[in-house]
């Protein structure tokens, strides 16, 4: 019986580390595919790391809303939030106006190249004409003013403009398709002579 007691205590040694190993084994690929699934989640350090040294300052969120402060940026792209360059549309009304029309030009920058920017013009809340701006390859748009008026002229009129477009695409990986931007509405009331 010693003989089978050791011969059994002999295979036991020889299976502690096979266990052993087989366990590290198994613990490794578990950790191997959890950092994997990180890193394809984003691991987003490099998404955070735009935020970092002022880049804050120059970066939106997916709302086209600019960031508040370093912390704020830093950990909407650690948590994979899409960061944006900073895109805005501006709309101002010309110094002259007509007596019963308007008279606008717009301006931005970040917005995608090549695409356009709508910008319609509205009498008493019905568009009466919009004028289509192409994105310039820096990104940016600022064209001629554009106008409508009326004659003869009706005092009272409520003529109104926004102007829209898109962002460029995501700075954050992976890339994420541009942004609705809208700009400010710029307001003004006929006067007739």
């Amino acid at each position: 019986m010693g003989f089978i007691a050791n011969s059994l205590t002999d295979s036991a040694r020889l299976r502690r580390p096979g266990v052993a190993l087989a366990f590290l084994a198994t613990l490794l690929a578990a950790l191997a595919f959890a950092a994997g699934g990180l890193a394809a989640n984003g691991g987003n350090s490099a998404n955070a790391k735009l935020c970092q040294q002022g880049g804050w300052q120059t970066l939106m969120d997916s709302s086209a809303e600019p960031f508040a402060s370093d912390g704020g940026c830093v950990s909407y792209g650690a948590h994979g939030g899409a960061i944006y360059a900073l895109a805005r549309l501006h709309v101002e009304l010309c110094p002259d106006q007509p007596f019963d029309g308007i008279c606008v030009s717009t301006t931005g920058f970040g917005l995608q190249p090549t695409t356009f920017v709508r910008t319609p013009l509205l009498k008493n809340g019905v568009a009466v004409t919009t004028a289509f701006e192409i994105v310039q390859a820096d990104g940016t748009v600022g064209g001629p003013p554009i106008a409508h008026f009326e004659i003869p002229c009706v005092d009272g009129n409520v003529y109104a403009a926004t102007a829209s477009g898109t962002s460029a695409d995501s700075l954050s990986t992976p890339t994420v398709p541009g942004i609705p931007i809208t700009s400010n509405t710029v307001m003004r009331i006929s006067s007739c002579p």
